[in-house]
């Protein structure tokens, strides 16, 4: 059997202890669902629907999948961390990103899925450096011009990780499958979003994110494109980067059809 593709060497910011990153097998299943269980026990309470439970046969479809791309960190042999991405079509789109309301290309969109780390080895920007690996790969080595995530409205571990990568949230809205509350991050890679300096930026705290503050940012043309965590707060800006399909479609309930706005909403949200 040929080497593991190794992705990158590196050190961690912590300790300085030498780790790699490289593709996922099917011998690293063992390893892969060990530490998912590791991740979902060390949810705290309200954080259950931050990660969907897979099982050793999910993780082995991904793996063996063309249209996946799983990657793992690893100090010696223990596995640390690990992300996946989803290289998705006009067959497959809205079974994976429902009611997506981008105008871009289904065959030119890097789904990045999970991204989880071990809580021991939290603080050395493992999932923002996945991340940016992940872009790279897609748009090198699989023609993906754009980078898109789907997490729950109240992640906000998420939301920095994503920030921390260019990403902007775009959309917020229901998941048909579970009726959770969830946020779309995209992005073009390799492009920086343009902001309009012009317009006052908005802000959200973090108890006000939810699908009618966001929803009625987004319809101003604001999108979120970062954050404050000493004061709690999300930070949007007015961009004319992000085409949508439709203004219909740029704040569609994926369950509901009226357009309700909450209080924070009706009053200016700053």
């Amino acid at each position: 059997m040929s080497a593991t593709p190794v992705i990158l060497n590196a050190r961690l910011r912590k300790n300085n202890e030498p780790y790699q990153i490289r593709h996922l097998q099917e011998k690293d299943i063992l390893a892969i669902t060990t530490l998912h269980k590791i991740i979902l026990d060390n949810l705290k309470p309200g954080q259950e629907c931050f990660i969907h439970k897979k099982s050793s046969d999910d993780f082995r479809k991904m793996i063996q999948n063309p249209q996946h791309l799983f990657i793992g960190a690893f100090c010696g042999e223990n596995l640390i961390a690990y992300a996946s991405a989803n290289f998705v079509n006009q067959r497959t789109i809205d079974n994976v990103l429902p009611n997506f309301a981008l105008d871009y290309e289904a065959d030119k969109i890097a789904v990045l899925e999970q991204a989880s780390v071990n809580p021991a080895y939290r603080g050395n920007n493992l999932a923002s450096i996945m991340n940016a690996l992940r872009q790279k790969i897609a748009y090198q080595e699989h023609g993906r011009r754009y980078a898109v995530t789907m997490v729950d409205i109240k992640n906000f571990y998420s939301y920095r990780n994503g920030f921390r990568n260019g990403m902007c949230i775009t959309q917020a809205a229901i998941d048909p499958d579970d009726g959770g509350h969830i946020i779309y991050m995209s992005k073009e890679i390799g492009k920086e979003t343009m902001f309009n300096i012009s317009h006052i930026p908005q802000e959200l705290s973090y108890e006000e994110m939810d699908i009618d503050n966001v929803s009625a940012l987004i319809e101003q043309g604001y999108v979120a494109r970062g954050y404050d965590d000493s004061r709690r707060k999300v930070i949007f800006n007015k961009t004319n980067d992000f085409k949508y399909k439709s203004r219909e479609v740029k704040v569609k309930r994926l369950l509901t059809s009226a357009v309700i706005f909450s209080p924070a909403a009706a009053r200016g949200i700053r």
